[in-house]
């Protein structure tokens, strides 16, 4: 029989409810328009309510009278830490340990009733599909916190993932339909969808996703599910390589070679022939709504998302056009635009016509020195925080790197989309390039897939033209030559929100000219490169 660790049940301290009727009373009397004191509400009652003994089949009905409030605090909850770069700020790490402590929470309540079906009480054993979808629906729901602020699964996650398949197995269970209501679009599900769904989300690779594109891959899964069937042997003819697990094991899955006694098969060709299909449809032209793929979803972004899913879930992994090799050595890092362009022009950036007026402390300066000394330069930097760190090589490609440092060594926050400049060991200059993707690991270190942008780049000032631009200050920007070996276009590198086909901006490098913004070639949090011609 499956075994969970769970909390023992007494008496001393009782919820709020102990009943579902006395529960329903108890949450229309309570604020819980406000997430914060929501969260805290609720956590403090499930954490009881974890610890008392009540009977099982009341202990589920009120976990299904929690289940809308609490989904609705954690995702108002999670606005304070996705998407945000990393290391956290510690009110943002706050909101996701708080996040992931109630989703635990949830997962304890209903493994409390999955136990009880295990051993033998009558009353839950005709839900024992509906407890375990929702027991593995909160393991998936801290799983998507954790992937909002990139971070290592515990090993402890996955363990308890095969755990409730087993026993939904054991209880003839994997196949019965449930009806899941916080899935709005697509309510329809079983043990066996939901297990599918969680490791699909995983192998989505989704470190390299952004926010909404992690929401977006987690609902067409809700939609997906259905069509992953788990097998007891190796599928007969599969269209794809199956996704091997071992329900023995703490890893989200493993090889035939290096499992245990407890194989299963998830035969992925159904899925596959189905995201084959979507793809074509919309390289014909159909659009990503009339396909199902929800009505916010836009092209080129859906089929490129769809493409990377491809690729991840039934070819092993992204494609690389070239092959990474182990690295070794530094490489020096520097994030903020501004500090960017400090280091990359070697100068303070200001306004052009004002970069040559001279203080009188320089101009005695250079009246007895014959230069103006550097060290209003370097305090410069220090007050504005502008540093150059130094991270490890982990591995290297001719584009790119693998990067880490550890949490101890001071440094700016990295997050996924954001422009950084980089020095390999080596090399005299900085390259402007892209933080792909970052995430914390094994808790002590920060790494980083690092995405050069080919060409040495130029620090240039950047402002808007035409009447509403007529006090607009300059800011910093930076322009790439033409790399014709690689198909790249001469571009400028501007703020994030600017590109509009057609839009005319002032570039001022020795001199100011107007350039039209043609095409958006790349897009971050913080910047969006733009080929551009003359006016």
């Amino acid at each position: 029989m499956t075994a969970f660790a769970l909390p023992a049940f007494g008496s001393d301290q009782p919820p709020a409810f102990a009943t579902a009727h006395s529960c329903r009373d108890w949450l229309s009397a309570q604020p819980l328009a406000n997430p914060a004191q929501a969260q805290a509400l609720l956590l403090r009652q499930i954490n009881l309510l974890n610890r008392f003994a009540i009977v099982p089949a009341e202990r589920l009905k009120i976990l299904e009278l929690l289940r809308d409030p609490i989904a609705f605090a954690q995702t108002e909850s999670a606005r304070k830490f996705a998407g945000r770069p990393l290391p956290l700020a510690p009110p943002e790490q706050a909101g996701m340990d708080t996040n992931r402590t109630l989703w635990q929470a949830v997962q304890t309540g209903y493994l409390h009733c999955l136990a009880a079906c295990l051993a033998g009480d009558a009353n839950l054993r005709p839900h024992a599909a509906l407890i375990a979808q929702r027991a593995m629906g909160a393991l998936r729901a801290e799983l998507l916190d954790i992937y909002r602020a990139p971070t290592d699964p515990p090993a402890q996650l996955w363990q308890t993932l095969h755990r409730v398949f087993s026993a939904a197995e054991e209880l003839g269970a994997l196949a019965h339909p449930v009806n899941d209501t916080l899935q709005a679009e697509h309510p329809a599900t079983s043990v066996a969808a939901a297990y599918a769904q969680t490791l699909l989300l995983h192998r989505a690779s989704p470190y390299e996703l952004s926010g909404r594109q992690l929401v977006q891959v987690e609902r067409w899964l809700h939609r997906w599910g259905g069509k992953v069937a788990v097998l007891n042997a190796p599928p007969a003819e599969p269209r794809v390589p199956p996704l091997v697990v071992d329900l023995s094991s703490n890893a989200p899955e493993t090889t035939v070679a290096e499992g245990g006694g407890q194989l299963r098969w998830l035969d992925l060709s159904d899925l596959s022939r189905s995201v084959k299909r979507r793809i074509a449809h919309l390289q014909r032209g159909e659009s990503p709504a009339s396909l199902g793929l929800g009505e916010d979803a836009v092209q080129p972004g859906c089929e490129n998302l769809l493409k990377q899913l491809y690729q991840q879930w039934f070819k092993g992994g992204a494609a690389r056009l070239h092959p990474r090799r182990a690295g070794g050595g530094t490489c020096r890092l520097v994030t903020g635009i501004d500090a960017i362009h400090y280091y990359l022009s070697g100068k303070i950036f200001r306004q052009p016509g004002q970069g040559d007026a001279m203080s009188k402390t320089q101009a005695d300066e250079i009246a007895t020195f014959g230069r103006v000394a550097t060290r209003h330069e370097e305090d410069y930097s220090q007050l504005q925080g502008f540093m150059v760190e130094e991270w490890r090589v982990l591995d290297e490609s001719p584009t790119g790197f693998r990067l880490t440092r550890p949490l101890s060594q001071a440094g700016g926050r990295v997050g996924g989309g954001q422009m950084v400049a980089i020095m390999p060991a080596g090399s005299r200059s900085f390259l402007l390039a892209v933080a792909r993707w970052s995430r914390l690991t094994g808790g002590a270190e920060l790494q980083a897939g690092i995405q050069i942008m080919p060409g040495n780049p130029l620090s240039v000032a950047l402002r808007g033209t035409g009447l509403t631009a007529i006090n607009e200050k300059y800011r910093p920007g930076f322009r790439l030559p033409a790399v014709p070996a690689l198909k790249y276009p001469e571009s400028v590198i501007v703020p994030a929100g600017w590109f509009r086909a057609g839009r005319v901006i002032e570039l001022h490098e020795q001199s100011a000219r107007q350039i039209r913004l043609t095409q958006q070639l790349d897009r971050g949090n913080d910047f969006e490169r733009c080929a551009f011609d003359g006016v």
